[in-house]
């Protein structure tokens, strides 16, 4: 399992490595989303599990 997610967060770190954030945003309740400056968007979600779920959007990547 740690594994797994040590390469989910290699990934994510990846896409974002150099992005200048511009805005932080709390959609809904469990939810956090980061834009940066090229329109890139980090979602952060959780669940009742207690589980972080994550998605990247727009933006060039």
């Amino acid at each position: 399992m740690a594994g797994k997610l040590e390469k989910e967060a290699d990934s994510i770190q990846e896409h974002l490595k150099d992005k200048c954030i511009v805005r932080v945003m709390r959609p809904r309740d469990n939810e956090l989303c980061i834009e940066s400056s090229d329109g890139t968007r980090l979602f952060v979600n959780s669940s009742a599990s207690e589980t972080l779920d994550f998605s990247i959007t727009g933006g060039a990547l």
